[in-house]
């Protein structure tokens, strides 16, 4: 076999792998799944699998990466021109807790399995988190350029201040199962709102 066609065939079996990955997370949840299991159903050996993923924790990161990604720059696509800062903000964190609402038991292992680790054992979801941070101080330096900030504020500081609103409540939305999107975004539209009277010029 060819160099160039056993780098195909690697390429189609780390997408199997993947595509069975995630249909599997979906229907039997991530708990319940194993390497084993997994290399069982795509055909593979779990050897193959670690071969492209070095854990299970990596490839629920990875198998969920694409569709996450996507629906972030849906988001990001449809922010409304015309809104304030404060509604700016919370478009894309709206958007994305109805988004985990869908299957909120399968986002909230990726959460609990990838939150406490070291940078360097997720950088999918450390690429996505640096992105938002600063799709989000970007929201905030268009502020600044029209003047409405208070002199002097560390766009960087709100930026993540931001971020860390929106992580928050979305551990609330995930530990309870009675949060519903509308009142994860209620609340987080609260804390938002009192975050920003501390760096916006009052008219």
């Amino acid at each position: 076999m060819s160099a160039n066609r056993r780098e195909i065939a690697k390429a189609e079996t780390r997408q199997l792998i993947l595509k069975t990955a995630r249909t599997m997370f979906v229907e039997k949840g991530v708990d319940q799944c194993t390497l084993r299991g997994i290399a069982k159903v795509a055909g593979v050996s779990p050897a193959s699998i670690v071969v492209h993923f070095k854990n299970k924790t990596l490839l629920l990161e990875v198998a969920l990466n694409d569709e996450i990604t996507a629906t972030v720059l849906e988001a990001i696509n449809s922010l409304p021109e015309k809104g304030n800062l404060l509604e700016k903000l919370l478009h894309t964190s709206k958007y994305m807790l109805k988004f985990y609402d869908k299957n909120r038991a399968l986002y909230r292992a990726l959460l609990k399995n990838t939150l406490l680790e070291p940078e360097e054992n997720n950088t999918y979801i450390t690429e996505e988190m640096d992105n938002y941070i600063r799709f989000i101080t970007c929201l905030i330096e268009e502020e600044q350029k029209k003047g409405k900030l208070i002199a002097g504020t560390d766009i960087a500081i709100a930026a993540s201040s931001v971020v860390g609103l929106y992580f928050s409540v979305l551990i609330m939305f995930f530990r309870d199962t009675r949060m519903t999107p509308e009142m994860a975004s209620a609340m987080l539209e609260q804390m938002t709102s009192t975050l920003l009277t501390g760096i916006l010029k009052r008219r």
